[in-house]
């Protein structure tokens, strides 16, 4: 299944009824990825014109979608499995589930495809998520930016991902706390996450005002929130462990190798 098959507002109420069906059983569920971001920014007009630009144009004024990545804890795997399998009749990626279920679940809905992701975001770099599952339908902004920003063979849509994000929700509207203490510990985090800041910025020098939501104004205003992010990076402070593995630089590998399920 290679795309979702609802409309935008059809898709999301879905998501929503999946997040409160699993909260009324005590069990977290929240989205991050692609929708994640869009659902945190929908209702921002500079971040939405961004957003739907993510494939270089906009077609008619809504969103594509994938498939829905969501976030819990291990621990939870089995009421999970009962709650899409058992109760709502959602087919399962048995070989993955069985390989990879202490990290990774894939279930099938009838029109997309459900990744739920274990106790952290485990890629090119390692988000951890135990504590990480507020309130509400998704991650906190925080996490869903790492989980984009920490990719390191990054694709034109994740950097439109982050750009509509920080269009949205700015570096200060963050807990910048939490960010210091992951990208002030770790190099490679760091670095990813600063290469794919200007990568952005370039991604949106490639794209010109048209009258399908993208404007001069959320152009600059994205490119601007990227830059305060980039300041940020730069100031943060740095440990001995940063620092150390900062002076390796590349000559060393900096990331984990992604295979297509992990």
């Amino acid at each position: 299944m290679s795309e979702v098959r609802l409309d935008e507002h059809s898709f999301l109420q879905e998501v929503e009824q999946i997040v409160h069906r699993a909260n009324e059983r005590q069990v977290p569920l929240r989205a991050l990825g692609s929708v994640g971001i869009y659902y945190r920014i929908r209702h921002n007009g500079h971040a939405r014109g961004i957003y739907l630009h993510r494939h270089g144009v906009a077609h008619d004024g809504t969103p594509r979608f994938k498939d829905l990545d969501l976030a819990s804890l291990e621990k939870h795997s089995s009421a999970i499995y009962k709650l899409f399998v058992k109760e709502l009749k959602f087919s399962e990626d048995r070989e993955t589930n069985a390989l990879f279920g202490m990290y990774r679940n894939i279930y099938f809905h009838p029109h997309f495809t459900i990744d739920v992701f274990y106790d952290s975001l485990r890629f090119s770099h390692e988000i951890p998520l135990k504590h990480r599952l507020p309130d509400g339908v998704t991650l906190a902004a925080e996490d869903l930016f790492l989980g984009k920003a920490q990719i390191h063979v990054v694709t034109p849509p994740d950097l439109a991902d982050i750009a509509a994000l920080l269009t949205a929700v700015p570096v200060g509207q963050m807990d910048r706390e939490y960010l210091t203490g992951l990208l002030g510990n770790d190099w490679g985090l760091w670095y990813d996450t600063r290469t794919n800041l200007e990568r952005a910025i370039h991604r949106l020098s490639d794209w010109v005002p048209n009258d399908r939501g993208l404007t001069h104004e959320n152009l600059s205003l994205a490119r601007s929130r990227i830059h305060e992010f980039i300041q940020f990076l730069d100031t943060v402070p740095k440990t001995r462990r940063w620092e150390k593995r900062a002076a390796k630089g590349t000559h060393e590998q900096w990331f984990e190798d992604v295979d297509e399920v992990r």
